[in-house]
């Protein structure tokens, strides 16, 4: 199982009427979505994605996509606006959840963690076991004092260049590279 987990400092916890990118900037989440679940006419089974949102009025939420459950889904920006305000309703989707939890919570229960940085170690110096969970920040990046947090718990920081990436290319390239090793 590979795990990707997204800090989201202002995606919105209850229902909106506004478009993803007026919604706290949820299109970067759904962006993320797309590239850790989907391949080209196929969903990734073997991955998860989760987003915790730290947005209005109810933080933090953790919005959880599991692959090896997910479908009735297309990847187009509408679809998922649909189904992320229909969990944050109330409502059921296959392989999407919603529940009350902050993101420390979660990260305490990982074995395999992964903080992407530009200072880390390069990714193709790593040899990864069979459940790597990768951290990443929306566009501020991840909060300092949860860094810290992750490194405390084992988490190694691993890096994909000295460039930064938006957070959707950073998790395509982890996927390219990690396919290209054959891992799951």
């Amino acid at each position: 199982m590979r795990r990707f987990v997204l800090y989201s400092r202002e995606g919105y916890t209850a229902p909106f009427r506004e478009s993803l990118l007026k919604a706290g900037r949820l299109d970067t989440v759904y962006q993320c979505i797309l590239t850790s679940m989907f391949t080209s006419h196929a969903i990734r089974r073997e991955n998860e994605f989760h987003a915790f949102l730290y947005g209005r009025p109810n933080p933090p939420l953790h919005l959880s996509i599991d692959g090896r459950s997910l479908f009735d889904v297309r990847v187009d920006e509408d679809t998922w606006r649909r189904i992320i305000l229909s969990v944050l309703s109330g409502k059921k989707h296959p392989g999407v959840t919603v529940k009350k939890e902050g993101i420390e919570t979660y990260a305490e229960s990982l074995e395999e963690i992964y903080v992407l940085s530009e200072n880390g170690i390069d990714i193709d110096e790593i040899n990864f076991r069979e459940s790597p969970t990768f951290f990443l920040g929306d566009s501020v990046g991840l909060p300092k004092k949860f860094e810290d947090l992750l490194l405390r718990l084992g988490g190694k920081k691993v890096s994909l260049g000295k460039k930064r990436y938006l957070a959707a290319s950073t998790i395509d390239i982890v996927n390219y590279t990690l396919d290209k090793k054959q891992l799951s």
